[in-house]
């Protein structure tokens, strides 16, 4: 594989250090990287100093289509410092006819509607967007899902460096020494450090401030310390090509960033055992963790001085958390660890692109349930489909349903893993079981479809969703009503006349399986069955801002053990504006009512997974449904990974935004307490149909 590494920044500092590192990173996984900057002296430099680590690198004076054409790449990759950069770049790419991927170094900061429609007209030609961070690759996700045109994979590779191999140094500074390096831009906010330094100096502390970089407001931040009399204390250093020399002797870094992406200075810092204090804004606490003794909140200078002078007077509580964000560094945060994350998006975005296909998908299941069978029944109708392998922990059931299929039983997936070739994998586990199948998938490189729900843990959850975005796999949930021809109808009844109240139910009765039962087995009603209303009303009205529940109990001595709520009611605000109730129990010894009523201006609506009813004041008409929307899903999924056309409606990353909200409703019933989601869609869900994911 050849990648192109591209920037057109006017001022490539820490992009152009990330594309060093990654162009390095990516040949020891046998990708052939060259990289390209804008011929301006800061991108001659980066191209001498690619040059020296053996990579290929070069200037280009202005004419970027022909640059990236006399390439011949098979990928190229466009770095953006900032949201409105790169776009010539990512159309003269798509003209070459190469797979574009686009990293995005800093977090969603568009708000001028021109800039906006600029960059959704420009994502038509990127086949995946990468962001430098977890919270940044959320802000990018939200942006993408409000634009016109197919939802972009948006991918979350937090950014990583090679270590310096420097000692610390075990002498004692003749003051303490506070390094800050950065361009002295606004987002930096030196005004705030220096400020805080002068805090500290009326508190009798002679700490030093050495400033490393260059940038517009060097004249004013020189004004500013002789006015507060620290021409003495303060050091600027201009441009340093020795920063981890200067970091090795540091006692603390220093970065008080309005936002970051994810700040390699703070990596580098953390690699070398330099403690940090920093703002507390999403690039620096996920590189830090949250739990970090020193993370404050921008533009306070009385909070960061009081952070400083507590970091610099306990030399024990510095050392520990040295290690600890050493430790964390190589955890997380490794060139090899980055370049792997971005070799696979590439090599996701090639098989699109190039139109990679086959005639016949070999698919693995994981778990041979009841759910696993209703999919046995539709696959086995598709001649382009062979289940060829079963795992079950109960061996009889694996054994039953490999006779079925055809295939061969194993006692667990990994050794199914380890031994059949497959081109996908169906995991039908009960809710508490998740996370390890995923995960082993991920690992392989799977596309995989998962049933509902999809944990009872968000925080794995999340991860989880990561990982597959890391991955650029191909992934379906379970949420079949979305494929019901009735809700299509719906949904064209509701373009004009959105939804204002809503009403939904799952009054049933209480399965067999006893880990049903448990609460911490099966999360209750809301989260295994509920969930599919939830579900609907998202994909029908948008996304929930906010929730209310109460949930009850009564023992039942024909359930033994029974903990899960016997009855639940929840309150639901959508960001649209409207409002919805749902009640659920399973009391009943039969199926009494599953479905949701969606009333708007003059209409009424009424859905369940068989029929609609459409109430406009003229009688009350019902039409079934048609087809099997199992059969609409699952074929969606195969098509997706034979390499066809995408028309997944629900992959892992939208099935989270519908579990967080039953997670919700469950948190808010046990402390009796409102819950806030984050604001996502005030429109209803899109069908996607994604370029990878």
């Amino acid at each position: 594989m050849r990648a192109l590494l591209v920037t057109d920044s006017p001022e490539p500092s820490g992009v152009g250090e990330h594309m060093l590192t990654l162009a390095a990173a990516l040949v020891a996984e046998g990708i052939e990287a060259a990289l390209a900057f804008p011929d301006h002296d800061a991108g001659r430099r980066l191209v001498d100093r690619a040059r020296a680590r053996g990579l290929l690198a070069r200037t280009v004076p202005g004419d970027w289509h022909r640059a990236i054409a006399r390439a011949s790449a098979d990928l190229v990759h466009v770095h953006a410092g900032i949201g409105w950069e790169g776009h010539e770049l990512t159309r003269a790419a798509r003209d070459t006819g190469a797979a574009v991927i686009r990293t995005e170094h800093l977090p969603w900061l568009l708000t001028e509607p021109g800039q906006i429609r600029e960059y959704a007209a420009a994502s038509a030609h990127v086949d995946a967007i990468i962001a430098v961070s977890r919270e940044a690759g959320e802000g990018w996700r939200r942006a993408a899902r409000r634009m016109p045109g197919p939802r972009l994979p948006v991918a979350a590779v937090s950014n990583g460096i090679e270590p310096h191999a420097l000692p610390r140094f075990d002498g004692h500074n003749a003051a303490p020494t506070i390094l800050c390096v950065g361009r002295f831009t606004p987002q930096k906010l030196h005004r705030t450090l220096i400020v805080a330094l002068a805090r500290l100096h009326r508190r009798g502390i002679p700490a030093r401030l050495q400033l490393v970089g260059h940038g517009p407001l060097i004249p004013m931040l020189q004004r500013l310390t002789e006015r507060l009399g620290l021409v003495h204390a303060v050091d600027f250093l201009g441009r340093r090509d020795d920063v981890p020399e200067l970091m090795a002797r540091a006692d603390v870094l220093a970065l008080p960033s309005a936002f970051e992406g994810l700040p390699l200075v703070l990596l580098e810092a953390m690699a070398l055992g330099l403690p940090a204090v920093a703002t507390r804004i999403g690039g620096s606490v996920e590189a830090l963790g949250p739990d970090h003794p020193w993370l404050v909140t921008p533009r306070r200078s009385r909070d960061l001085a009081q952070a400083l002078e507590e970091a610099l007077d306990n030399p024990e509580t510095r050392a520990i958390t040295a290690d600890r964000q050493v430790s964390r560094f190589n955890e997380r945060f490794t060139a090899a660890r980055m370049a792997a994350d971005t070799a696979r998006i590439y090599r996701a975005a090639l098989r699109h692109r190039t139109g990679d296909r086959m005639d016949r998908v070999r698919l693995g299941f994981i778990g041979a349930g009841g759910i696993a069978h209703r999919h046995f029944g539709v696959l086995e109708t598709m001649p382009d489909v062979a289940v060829v392998a079963v795992a079950d922990p109960d061996q009889n059931r694996a054994e039953d349903a490999a006779r079925r299929m055809g295939a061969t039983a194993y006692p667990d997936f990994d050794a199914m893993l380890a031994d059949a070739e497959l081109d996908a994998v169906y995991i039908c586990v009960p809710p508490f079981a998740h996370g390890p199948a995923e995960r082993a998938c991920i690992a392989r490189g799977l596309p995989f479809f998962v049933e509902k729900p999809i944990s009872l843990d968000i925080d794995l959850a999340e991860e989880i969703a990561e990982e597959v975005a890391a991955a650029g796999l191909i992934t379906a949930v379970g949420y079949h009503w979305r494929y019901l021809d009735t809700m299509d109808e719906a949904r064209a009844h509701l373009a004009h006349n959105p939804a204002h109240l809503m009403q939904g139910f799952w009054i049933d009765q209480t399965p067999p399986p006893d880990w049903w039962w448990r609460e911490d087995r099966s999360g209750g009603q809301v989260v295994e069955q509920a969930t599919h209303i939830i579900d609907a009303a998202r994909f029908l009205a948008g996304d929930v801002t906010e929730v209310f529940g109460l949930s009850t109990h009564r023992e039942r001595g024909d359930f033994p053990g029974l903990t899960v709520p016997t009855a639940t009611a929840a309150t639901l605000r959508f960001a649209s504006g409207a409002v919805a109730n749902l009640g659920s129990t399973c009391l009943l010894r039969w199926n009494h009512r599953v479905g949701l009523h969606v009333f708007s201006d003059a209409m009424a609506l009424e859905i369940t997974d068989h029929d609609l009813m459409v109430d406009v004041g003229q009688g009350r008409p019902v039409r079934h449904a048609q087809g099997d929307p199992v059969w609409r899903e699952d074929r969606d999924f195969v098509e997706a990974v034979m390499g066809r056309e995408n028309r997944i409606r629900c992959p892992y990353a939208e099935a989270l935004e519908t579990h967080r909200v039953a997670l919700a409703i469950t948190r808010s019933a046990q402390a009796g307490a409102l819950v806030k989601m984050e604001v996502l869609r005030a429109d209803p869900q899109p069908i996607f149909r994604p370029s990878l994911a």
